[in-house]
């Protein structure tokens, strides 16, 4: 910021400007009802018309729609570092005036309004660490975390190599070690371009958007373009239904009810399994399957980057191939993608056990608490926290995305302090295997709800749908 004054105090600001007569008032029902057309979004109090930003924008157009009409003053704070605060301005079409709350007559309308200043006063404290955090510097970049990353990646590389290269007797089992270490250092690359598309690694954006095409795409096989596009919309609207695009698979995985009510009845059928084939798939299939989807639905400005890097990927994966022995080739293309599968397992772990939200419900929650709610930490200690590559603090890492991961842990307790001082869920799974067991728990149980959600009826005898009985 140009002031260097923190977002949450130009927030309280901003609503002292709407004395501008060049500029309109909204109270945040005319704000919802305003043209769509418009994109208006509001931040800090001032009401922003971002329609000629829908191609520009970084996190892709989708995510602008999504919000607006709504106040997205936290999800913006939660993707945008101080310094582009100021490019706000040319954006500014008037201010947000709130309306007075009149609290209805009776045990209800008192639960209301106690429930409305209780989110009010969680956000507050919410807002306050984060300002606290920028000012500790918790989201500076560390030469050091950084040197023992990249050391780490490539001692695994060089592990591989040698594993896959040196000439002995025991082929098989040599190369099907070097296969291992192919596909960790893969999995590791990937969720090194995690970081870099985050702009977290060195917190220079161009620096980092460079790293994750090299990491993500080249490296790892995976679209960096697409994958930034819809991570963005993962965050922002994480666990939405029909929202959030990590949500599931549809239609193979269906954690909630309300993706299996959209499948005909021979989908259904099989979905039916899936707490069983859930491992295979991910494990097996789900690496080919983010070969195909991130060049097929790669933005068209990042398409011709992410081909050319995927070419690239393939071609070095044939080099490698081609120099292992004929007859372990299949074992090792294998084996690699396989210890690299296992990544999907990790990435689906910290959300599917996780409650599914309507977009009103998690907008009425507040940003803090919405997180908390759908997202789960992963214990882990100092011999397995490298493995997860930061996803183990998911909580810590949704509610402040641009925090490099070395600094995660170090919060740690003052999230949890926070949870438990506001009664906000802290959920955090035993390890690897009890978080992969309640995934699969939630996949057992939507298809088993499946049945009774399609036996509900309305007053008038009609069936319910999932999203009607959610609103319910």
């Amino acid at each position: 910021l140009e002031s260097g004054q923190p977002a949450i105090a130009r927030g309280a600001r901003a609503k002292t400007m709407c004395v501008d007569p060049k500029h309109k008032s909204w109270t945040r029902r005319e704000l919802a009802k305003a043209p769509p057309e418009r994109v208006l979004i509001a931040i800090d109090g001032r009401v922003h018309d971002c329609a000629g930003w829908l191609r520009r924008h970084p996190g892709g157009a989708a995510l602008l729609r999504t919000y607006a009409g709504r106040d997205a003053t936290d999800v913006f704070a939660a993707f945008h570092g101080p310094e582009v605060y100021k490019t706000l301005k040319a954006f500014d079409v008037g201010c947000v005036v709130e309306e007075p709350v009149v609290e209805n007559p009776g045990l209800d309308g008192a639960l209301t309004g106690a429930y409305a200043r209780a989110r009010r006063k969680e956000t507050a404290a919410f807002r306050k660490l984060r300002e606290e955090l920028w000012r500790e510097g918790a989201f500076e970049r560390s030469v050091g975390a950084i040197a023992v990353t990249v050391a780490r990646l490539l001692i695994i590389l060089a592990l591989a190599m040698w594993f896959t290269l040196r000439r002995t007797e025991w082929v098989t089992t040599c190369r099907a070690t070097g296969a291992v270490f192919l596909g960790l250092f893969w999995q590791q690359s990937l969720l090194l371009a995690h970081d870099c598309c985050h702009r977290c690694l060195t917190r220079n954006t161009k620096v980092d958007k460079r790293l994750g095409y090299v990491f993500g795409t080249l490296i790892g096989g995976v679209g960096a373009g697409w994958w930034n596009m819809e991570h963005c919309e993962h965050h922002a609207v994480t666990q939405v239904i029909d929202g959030d695009p990590s949500a599931g698979s549809h239609p193979v995985l269906c954690p909630h009810t309300s993706m299996i009510d959209k499948l005909g009845p021979l989908l259904r059928a099989v979905v039916n399994f899936q707490a069983l084939y859930y491992v295979p798939i991910c494990v097996f299939v789900g690496r080919v399957n983010l070969h195909v989807i991130s060049i097929l639905k790669a933005p068209t400005k990042d398409k011709l980057t992410d081909l050319c890097l995927m070419a690239g990927y393939a071609a070095y994966n044939v080099f490698i191939l081609q120099s292992v022995e004929p007859g372990a080739r299949v074992t090792y293309f294998v084996v690699s993608n396989t210890v690299c599968g296992v990544l999907h397992l990790v990435l689906n772990m910290n959300h599917y056990p996780m409650p599914m939200l309507s977009f009103d419900t998690a907008m009425d929650l507040g940003f803090f608490r919405f997180q908390c709610v759908t997202t789960l930490n992963i214990a882990s200690n100092g011999w397995t926290s490298w493995y997860y590559g930061g996803l183990e603090n998911q909580i810590e890492h949704h509610l402040f995305p641009l925090m490099p991961r070395h600094y995660l842990p170090k919060i740690t307790e003052r999230v949890k302090k926070l949870c438990e001082d506001h009664a906000v869920p802290f959920t955090v799974a035993a390890g690897f295997f009890d978080a992969n067991n309640k995934v699969m728990k939630t996949l057992n149980n939507a298809t088993r709800n499946i049945d009774v959600v399609l036996s509900r009826k309305d007053s008038h005898g009609n069936a319910l749908t999932p999203s009607e009985l959610h609103e319910e």
